[in-house]
């Protein structure tokens, strides 16, 4: 009996199409590697190995030289089709476009077929898409968890964290218990930001006692699993269903389940992580902060990226237009 595939079998059409690329040249993956791992940051390398994977694939893996401008016009608007958020799409776009000037650096390409003037990213909404709570909202979700029990108080200790510091969710699940260090009377933390780098922050009385509380009810936990010590992770998930390893950090999927489920729960609607972040941001700016000093809690490299958050611009009885005069005084 011939057990061979026949001619029309996914299996034989694709050993045929390979024989036909055969002479194709193809990319070449410790290539991608090389220009992610120049990220310090985890995260980054991630994001760059994702966005790069999608692109190629989508063209079959052709080397870059072989990759022209129409490719890549056609990879942004099956993104748009697919209704990708335009900052989304901006964000793998660029990630392509510096992978592309990578290789022309290094002499391996003569031109960027993914450069801004050949392939314009999509036009960015001048407004966050995300909403900063008011207070009373704040007030309403950290109402939720029951701070009694290890998880309320847990998930209680993240809000706060993030609510007074600006910490973005991944800074936030990554912090582990010797973080923590004595600053004359007060307390600071440091905290890995994006780019591998370190930033030293000030801890709120008030956020360092919910933390110490959170730590006191998990304690019996932590013991039992051995996931105790200044070297553990601060907030870790109370079960693990997947893999039953608790020596972990709670992960930046689980932390938008928590704040959804406590948004609805409160009343205040959905709630995303990076909604405390603009949160805290925008509260500093509403109470005056200067924006430079605004900057410096927030980590933001540039101060223009600040004004989204700023929502004094969009308040028409603080528009100057209102008490511009020509009068002498």
């Amino acid at each position: 009996m011939d057990t061979s595939s026949p001619p029309h079998t996914p299996q034989a059409l694709l050993k045929a199409e390979r024989l036909t690329l055969a002479a194709v040249p193809l990319l070449d993956p410790q290539s991608v590697c090389r220009f992610a791992y120049k990220s310090n940051s985890d995260g980054t390398k991630q994001a760059y190995l994702r966005a790069l994977r999608e692109f190629f694939r989508g063209v079959g893996d052709l080397h870059p030289s072989l990759v022209t401008t129409e490719m890549v016009l056609g990879w942004r608007d099956q993104m748009a089709e697919a209704h990708l958020r335009p900052a989304t799409i901006s964000t793998k776009l660029a990630i392509l476009r510096s992978y592309f000037e990578y290789l022309r650096a290094g002499g391996e390409l003569a031109s960027n077929p993914a450069a801004t003037r050949l392939v314009p990213p999509p036009r960015l909404p001048e407004e966050s898409p995300g909403r900063a709570l008011s207070s009373k909202e704040v007030r309403y979700l950290l109402a939720g968890p029951d701070r009694r029990e290890a998880t309320g108080a847990r998930d209680y200790a993240l809000m706060m964290l993030m609510l007074r510091t600006s910490i973005r969710v991944s800074e936030a699940v990554g912090l582990r218990v010797s973080v923590f260090q004595r600053a004359g009377d007060g307390w600071t933390f440091k905290v890995k930001v994006k780019g591998g780098r370190e930033r030293t922050l000030p801890l709120p009385p008030d956020v360092k006692a919910v933390i110490d509380e959170y730590l006191r009810l998990d304690r019996a936990n932590r013991d039992s699993s051995g996931t105790g010590g200044p070297g553990a992770y601060l907030f870790q998930p109370s079960v693990n269903r997947r893999s039953f390893k608790l020596d972990k950090p709670l992960s930046t999927r689980h932390v938008w389940h928590l704040f959804a489920k406590w948004g609805l729960y409160t009343g205040v609607g959905r709630v995303t992580p990076h909604d405390l972040r603009r949160t805290a941001i925008t509260r500093a700016l509403s109470l005056g902060h200067d924006p430079r000093r605004v900057q410096m809690m927030s980590g933001h490299k540039n101060l223009n990226s600040l004004r989204p958050y700023d929502r004094a611009r969009e308040n028409m009885e603080l528009n100057p237009i209102n008490d511009l005069h020509y009068d002498e005084t």
